[in-house]
């Protein structure tokens, strides 16, 4: 499976498992600064602060998205234009491969949280 595919499987999984599903934000954040091609400088220091802010500061995801709607609202672009995406390969001491082992969703919110 992609990262991509993987990423959905972990969000399927997700309706399934409150402590999960608690940690979207989390899961949907570190899969985006892995893979950041797509994304505006800007909006990529924004999602990185955030991240932090939720992991390191206790945030709610809830303050996150109200932050994020006021600083998005509206034309604001987050997404880079297409010839503009040029994705880089670099190593992560952890992925979504990590979180996503098949036919196994019991656990998924704390091998997300060991990263």
């Amino acid at each position: 499976m992609t990262c991509w595919e993987l990423l959905g499987a972990i969000g399927a999984w997700e309706f399934q498992d409150p402590e999960l599903i608690a940690e979207h934000f989390l899961t949907v954040a570190s899969y985006n600064l892995q893979h950041p091609a797509q994304f505006t400088d800007e909006a990529l220091v924004w999602l990185r602060e955030a991240f932090i802010d939720r992991l390191d500061h206790g945030v709610s995801t809830e303050v996150l998205r109200r932050r994020a709607s006021a600083v998005y609202e509206g034309k604001k672009r987050v997404l880079k234009r297409k010839p503009e995406r040029h994705p880089v390969l670099r190593p992560w001491r952890m992925t979504i491969a990590d979180v996503y082992i098949p036919d196994h969703p019991e656990g998924a919110a704390e091998r997300a949280m060991k990263g």
